[in-house]
């Protein structure tokens, strides 16, 4: 078949190029100059598929008060006029217990451990790099009730065979030497072993690069989707702005501009972006790179060696499509980045970036195949799980629409799942 993949960040690239190894002709779609240049650009550079919990979580409702009138705190919430905001936030509310919360961490985590054998089979089989390390991952506590919360996570992970553990503050400082300057602030951690840190964008690259040479991918920028040509039920073309793409089957996966594509066909998505910032220290010194993939659960800040840079990430505005740099935001981070490696004082300045995470209500991405359309398929919605999930989702996607059964249960995915 020919199927078009709309969207060249880390999703519809993962997507493309899994679709190419099941034998299928590809055209991988943008309206961007380049792949990659969305939320795939400076992401946390974390490879997390144990750590999978969504932001709709108990404890979030008794924190709105702080959430709605503060301006510094990890998470911030600025109420909008849109509806689509007030659809979301209702969806949400109603996923903040604590049956919700486990059902959606069981299905993220199966996605997860299935995307992870996905990209340890595409390192096996692929020659390029993207500063890929499996470094594990150390997630610090100071508040022993979010621990205590997290160890909840840690033993569905550990029933799925897949190793996590909580250790005391000693040992978080013996597995990561930069975080003696705060072992005394810490309560423990959750230590993972099986994760790894790497370069979206690098990834993203390496993508392109391997569908550009195929005999059977093209990839088509600079190219702005408008449409569908639907008739009986089934996608003849892709419309864009430079003419029309016949296709045999369609898979969209270009984030929040999916929203009103889908809804144009009848197939509505709740999705609203969850602004994240990162900062990027280019040459960083040897001891303000952390050899294990750090995470601070307290600040909600990734800090992630990428080769011979550091890459500091976090923070989750709901503030609406306000694709501005907030420069209190921005040094926020690097205040916690200064403050964790010292060294980084004096050092050229950072490299600033924001992006639109495509976030559902539940945290879950939606993957399948649309409800009224019968060869447009749905890989969207991954929020700040994009890298992690890409390689899985995609796998996937692509043995459904094959008709084999996929290694995850989609219904749990579905565009309506509770």
């Amino acid at each position: 078949m020919h199927i078009g993949v709309i969207g060249a960040g880390i999703v519809g690239l993962a997507s493309a190029y899994q679709l190419l190894r099941a034998g299928h002709e590809v055209t991988v779609i943008d309206a961007a100059r380049d792949g990659g240049l969305g939320t795939s650009f400076a992401n946390g550079g974390q490879l997390s598929y144990g750590y999978v919990s969504p932001l709709a979580a108990p404890g979030v409702l008794s924190q709105l008060p702080s959430l709605l009138f503060s301006s510094t705190g990890p998470l911030r919430i600025k109420p909008s006029l849109d509806p689509d905001f007030w659809r979301w936030s209702l969806a949400f509310v109603k996923h903040c217990n604590t049956q919700a919360n486990a059902s959606s961490t069981l299905r993220l985590l199966s996605l997860g451990l299935h995307s992870r054998e996905v990209m340890l089979e595409f390192l096996a089989q692929e020659a390029g790099t993207f500063d890929y390390r499996l470094s594990g991952k150390l997630v610090v506590y100071r508040d022993a009730s979010k621990l205590a919360a997290a160890e909840r996570s840690l033993e569905m992970a550990n029933g799925l065979g897949y190793t996590q553990r909580r250790v005391d503050a000693a040992t978080c400082v013996t597995l990561e030497p930069a975080l003696s300057k705060v072992a005394g602030e810490l309560v423990g951690g959750i230590h993972t072993p099986g994760e790894g840190t790497g370069d979206c964008q690098m990834l993203c690259k390496e993508l392109m690069r391997l569908i550009g040479t195929h005999e059977r991918g093209t990839l088509l920028f600079e190219r702005e989707v408008t449409g569908f040509d639907v008739r009986g039920n089934t996608v003849r073309a892709i419309r864009t702005r430079a003419g029309d793409l016949p296709v045999d089957a369609c898979v969209v996966a270009n984030g929040l501009a999916a929203v009103p594509l889908l809804r144009a066909v009848g197939e509505p998505v709740s999705m609203y972006p969850l602004k994240g910032y990162s900062l990027t220290y280019l040459g960083a010194p040897a001891d303000a790179r952390p050899q294990v993939s750090v995470t601070d659960a307290d600040n909600k800040v990734v800090y992630a060696s990428l080769g011979e840079h550091l890459r500091v990430a976090g923070i989750a505005d709901l503030v609406g499509y306000d694709y501005r740099i907030a420069k209190h935001r921005i040094d926020a981070l690097r205040t916690l980045s200064t403050g964790l490696f010292p060294s980084l004082h004096g050092t050229p300045a950072p490299l600033e970036w924001t992006g639109m995470r495509p976030s559902t209500p539940h945290g879950r991405p939606v993957l399948g195949r649309a409800d009224k359309v019968g060869n447009l398929w749905l890989n969207v919605g991954h929020g700040a799980l994009g890298f992690t999930l890409s390689m899985g989702a995609a796998r996937a996607i692509a043995d459904a629409i094959d008709g084999k059964r996929p290694a995850v249960d989609l219904a749990g995915f579905a565009r309506l799942a509770a």
